[in-house]
């Protein structure tokens, strides 16, 4: 019936439009780049027949002006018949859409002069491996060399610089995600030398809460999740999956080389098989385990590793050739082949025999055989049994072949046995469970030592428990003396496969040799010559420091997502990011002394730049940055000196956590399970969170005001300010709450109405007990609740 309906609609198309002229550029070219591009565009073009231009469709034939009836374009999209039909995946085009091509056609199918083909898409920007580009003249900081020459060609007059006390906040939360101090605020306003700010800079970059900070950020990018499931039962991600989290943060304070960092994670077991602390790093592939469906797991194996390293959507590819860039449904599952024989096991610890209290879950290749499915149609319950898939990845951006070496593995990587610490931890709880079968066996026979036939029957248990220990003592010494005899690995657990996993599949030795394809792929990701990877990890960092980012959708680098607002800063920050040891610490220095950085947010008096630049594209101010939900919580137990400093470890279970002092980022955080506080102000969604989500909502002031942290926060700093202030006035304690709590002075009219507002409350609590500092109270809960707070001026 629809294609009925659009059939009976088109003839009424030349007279619906008649009033009205039709526009190619606005009406018809984004039509066709949507629909029609993929197939005929310069992606590819069936039937030898292109539409992106005008030229092209007169030249094929497709479109006879004045003559719908005898347009093949026409023709196509009102077809009844699905074999016919144009575009032959997806909805039919809407009646309107229908109306606006036949109209354009009868009225002659004009296209402007200027009318233009696609260009090739391996011309796309971010698909050519960046080149450092010169510095515009001006500027100390290359960084503002660029801000500045696109001012001048926009016209835009900068903002004046921030306040030095504001400045000092937004540049401790922001490397470390806590507020300065009083303490640290008044050293830095004491300090008038030069580089008083850039002493502060790498102070907070050298501290430990740096790791802590900025491995949050990633740990949103990379899908960070604690285990979850039904019951006991684990159904995604690993147990004791905080060693990765451990890793990451231990990784940004050692600033340790982004390319190293994508290499460990993606193939530590290759590289440094025998190297239980990098081993660590391969969480980054714990993480998507799925007990169900195995394609579902790899699935977001594919996606996430294209979108969180490359900026690109493979998982666009997943049914059909993508839509708008150029690789191939064949592609997507060439890059899924790269990752199809791993499979996941827990390492024991040393000092820890059992698995289920503490491990190292890590990535193996286990299947060295697994045959990788083509999907028809992404369907997998039809896969083409004709076709073979090899480990690859898109051909446009690695033209000279992916080259793979199989590893072969040293004897203590796939028998952890032959590690003596992990020997060790096994032989110990053996000989102590013999040591007390013997013991029992010994208290057994003293008891009944005088009646021989008593003795036999009473000392039979213990007996049979030592002799049981005996034998236990004894396989596990053979196992240590030749591990390769010893059946089922010892001292590394496999997760299940599936849940229909047979035993025979659970007792396999694991491998002596890994295929050494995710080592090829993390080579080819860290390579100079890729032209993604240093930008799309750059753009994270701009978007954290500056809070928009310079490409606008964080993992759309490709033809669908729009080009950056400063392209030549982007490029000249990537190299730098290269060419400096992929150091974050160096970029991280560089973008916060930038005087861009240290801009006001406020647009007071900028009535010029912020007419013309509305949404601040070309950063003539700093853009005032909500706090995510950890800063928010931490910054609270950290004003009052309650902060637990302890870093790393198991996870703040859900019961201790309203009682935790700890940083919220060790808090356990899964799909099923988080933190009712944290989701109010806009937690990390660990299905996908490139970029926090941002809410203004009303349970927010209400947390604020009534939850027991922050009540309690308020009273203790309150008690403490009223300690060290003494007998000072309103004025004094306002000034102090203001920037104990806000980091900034309050303002005249602030103080003013925070005096007035202390008589009324005195006023009203006369009677009251302690009425002077309860009515201070009051005033300290309205600025933890005060929007200056939870955001970064």
């Amino acid at each position: 019936m629809r294609f009925l309906a659009l059939l009976l609609l088109a003839p009424l198309a030349p007279h619906a439009a008649a009033a009205e002229p039709v526009d190619y550029r606005r009406d018809i070219k984004p039509l066709l780049q949507e629909r029609c591009y993929a197939c005929h565009g310069s992606l590819a073009q069936k039937g030898k027949l292109r539409v992106d231009s005008g030229a092209n469709m007169l030249k094929a034939g497709a479109v006879v002006p004045g003559k719908p009836a005898e347009s093949e374009l026409v023709k196509r999209i009102t077809a009844a018949d699905d074999e016919t039909r144009m575009p032959p995946e997806g909805h039919p085009l809407k009646p309107e859409q229908v109306a606006k091509l036949t109209a354009w056609v009868e009225q002659g199918a004009k296209v402007p002069a200027d009318d233009a083909q696609e260009p090739d898409p391996r011309d796309h920007w971010a698909f050519r491996p960046p080149v450092r580009p010169p510095v515009p003249k001006g500027g100390a900081n290359p960084i503002d060399a660029f801000v500045a020459a696109e001012w001048a060609k926009r016209g835009l007059e900068p903002v004046k610089p921030a306040d030095r006390r504001v400045l000092l906040r937004r540049v401790h939360i922001d490397l470390t995600g806590l507020p300065p101090t009083p303490a640290q605020a008044e050293a830095f306003l004491k300090d008038t030398s030069p580089d008083a700010y850039e002493k502060v800079v790498d102070r907070l970059l050298a501290s430990p809460q740096y790791g802590e900070r900025w491995g949050r950020h990633f740990l949103d990018v990379w899908r960070y999740s604690d285990w979850w499931g039904l019951g006991a039962e684990l159904r995604n991600s690993q147990k004791h999956i905080w060693h990765w989290r451990d890793w990451v943060v231990e990784s940004f304070n050692a600033d340790l080389g982004y390319d190293e960092m994508v290499r460990q994670m993606l193939a530590a077991d290759e590289l440094y098989p025998t190297d239980p602390q990098k081993l660590r790093a391969t969480g980054y592939l714990a993480r998507p385990y799925f007990l169900f469906n195995r394609t579902t797991w790899l699935d977001e194996v594919v996606e996430h590793t294209g979108k969180g390293f490359l900026g690109l959507t493979f998982n666009c590819a997943k049914c059909h050739d993508h839509k708008y860039d150029p690789f191939k449904q064949s592609e997507y599952y060439n890059f899924r082949a790269v990752f199809e024989p791993y499979q996941l096991r827990t390492d024991l610890v040393p000092g820890e025999p059992d698995a289920a209290k503490n491990g190292v879950p890590r990535a193996f290749d286990c299947n060295l055989d697994a045959k990788t499915p083509f999907h028809v149609r992404g369907d997998e319950r039809n896969p083409d049994p004709t076709r073979t898939v090899v480990p690859g990845v898109p051909q446009f951006l690695n033209p000279t072949g992916f080259k793979i070496t199989a590893v072969k593995l040293p004897p203590e990587a796939f028998q952890p046995l032959r590690r003596a610490e992990i020997a060790e931890t096994l032989r110990k709880p053996a000989g102590a469970k013999l040591a007390a079968a013997n013991d029992r066996l010994a208290r057994a026979e003293a008891v009944v030592s005088d009646r021989a036939a008593f003795l036999a029957w009473a000392a039979l248990p213990a007996r049979a428990a030592a002799s049981a220990a005996d034998k236990e003592l004894a396989a596990l010494a053979a196992a240590i003396s030749d591990p390769s005899k010893a059946g089922p690995p010892l001292g590394s657990v496999k997760s299940a496969e599936s849940n229909v996993e047979p035993a025979a599949s659970k007792a396999r030795p694991f491998p002596d040799t890994s295929t050494g394809r995710r080592t090829a792929l993390a080579r080819w990701l860290t390579d100079r010559q890729n032209p993604l990877v240093a930008r799309v990890a750059v753009n994270h960092l701009w978007l954290r420091h500056f809070g928009t980012p310079l490409v606008a959708n964080v993992f759309e680098f490709g033809r669908k997502g729009t080009p950056p607002t400063h392209p030549e800063l982007l490029d000249w920050l990537a190299v730098e990011l290269m060419e400096n040891a992929w150091s974050f610490k160096h970029l991280h220095k560089l973008m916060v002394t930038s005087a861009a950085y240290r801009l006001s947010s406020s647009s007071a008096g900028a009535g010029a730049s912020a007419k013309a630049d509305g949404e601040n594209r070309a950063l003539w101010r700093m853009n005032p940055i909500r706090m995510e939900a950890q800063v928010v919580r931490d910054s609270l137990l950290h004003l009052t000196g309650d902060l637990d400093p302890a870093r790393g470890g198991p996870p703040v279970p859900m019961a201790a956590q309203d009682a935790s002092k700890r940083r919220s980022m060790y808090f356990f955080h899964s799909h099923n399970e988080h933190n009712k506080l944290l989701d109010v102000f806009d937690n990390a969604n660990v299905l996908d969170c490139y970029r926090r989500t941002e809410s203004i909502v009303p349970q927010q002031a209400l947390a604020l005001s009534n939850s027991r942290l922050a009540m309690a926060a308020a009273a203790k700093l309150n008690d403490q300010l009223h300690a060290r202030l003494g007998t000072a006035g309103d004025a004094t304690f306002v000034a102090a709450a203001f920037e104990a709590v806000l980091g900034s002075s309050p303002t005249r009219d602030e103080l003013a109405t925070c005096l007035d507002a202390l008589a009324e409350l005195r006023a009203a609590l006369k009677d009251a007990k302690d009425a002077p500092k309860r009515a201070r109270l009051q005033v300290v809960q309205a600025l933890i609740n005060h929007n200056d707070f939870v955001t970064v001026r």
